[in-house]
């Protein structure tokens, strides 16, 4: 059977809960929300195109099973197809592989690629970054399987291998909390929003003539909406006091170093922007002009009083 494109694969996350969706839902995600995720279930958002961590991973995913298996002498084997749990069958896994050592449990197989070490402990341990832990007891969970081996490979060159047991516990947890977000889905009752985007994306396209008494945390939130703003005009006038510091030591030239050499910024001119000049486009040619408008999105504009 041949591997899904990924457009079958994103439309096949669609039907479940798999084990990234974890931590954002929990609220426990740097790079999604519970309302994120909600929308993607949803299909209320368009296909997101791969970031460059996520290609790379793509990429390294053969690369770290090859060296999981030298390091290990097991075999990995990979699933070409989505698994569901067989009574919560809301969630789901799309496994990197799974180990099926001889005399020995079956182990879930999990291969990562990172930056640094941030939130990996000593290899060997089970001590990896929280979303990656709810992730593969999520996976664990779906397979029944007792243990994960996750293989990291660090800065492109410091391979780590650590070994995650269940957590029975936590995994009741996690099915009760992916469940009561599975309703949340099936019944349209979208989560409340947690950042500026996600504010924008359930309300920034229209309003109406309406006023709304501010409770305690909104007015909390604007007193210190306030202080952020007057601390930035400060900060703003700190950086550019600095700036023409070092503008006027740089002069005409275009690299400032240090004793030893190092660059340490530049001041570079650059060619000059070409702008399209729409007045006097419709000036002379108003019937062109007209032709290739195009209206943007709606929107609503923030501003402090």
């Amino acid at each position: 059977m041949n591997a899904p494109t990924r457009t079958e694969w994103l439309e096949a996350r669609r039907t479940g809960i798999g084990g990234s969706d974890v931590a954002p839902i929990l609220g426990l995600s740097k790079w999604s929300t519970p309302l994120q995720v909600y929308q993607q279930k949803r299909g209320e958002l368009g296909e997101q195109p791969e970031n460059d961590a996520m290609r790379w991973g793509r990429y390294l995913e053969p690369v770290v099973r090859q060296a999981y298996a030298d390091q290990t002498g097991l075999e990995v084997r990979v699933l070409p197809t989505m698994i569901r749990h067989p009574v919560h069958e809301f969630m789901v896994a799309n496994l990197d592989g799974f180990v099926a050592p001889e005399h020995a449990p079956r182990r879930v197989f999990e291969a990562k690629t990172a930056r640094s070490a941030d939130g990996w402990g000593e290899p060997g341990t089970d001590q990896i970054p929280q979303p990656y832990l709810l992730q593969v007891q999520h996976y664990l969970a779906v397979t029944g399987f007792i243990v994960a081996d996750v293989a990291v490979l660090i800065g492109g060159s410091d391979f780590r291998l650590y070994e995650v047991p269940e957590d029975r516990e936590l995994q009741e947890m996690l099915v009760e909390a992916e469940h009561e977000f599975w309703q949340r889905v099936q019944r349209g009752d979208p989560p409340e929003p947690v950042t500026v985007a996600d504010a924008v994306a359930r309300w920034g396209r229209s309003s109406r003539a309406d006023l709304v008494m501010a409770d305690a945390a909104a007015l909390d939130a604007v007193k210190q909406l306030h202080a952020l703003k007057a601390r930035r005009v400060e900060l703003d006038a700190e950086e550019d006091a600095a700036r023409a510091i070092v503008m006027k030591t740089l002069g005409e030239a275009d690299t400032l170093v240090d004793p030893a050499g190092r660059a340490l910024c530049t001041w570079k001119a650059s060619a000059p922007p070409m702008r399209l000049d729409a007045a006097a486009l419709k000036a002379a040619h108003p019937d062109l002009h007209a032709q290739f408008l195009k209206p943007g999105e709606p929107s609503r504009r923030f501003l402090l009083k």
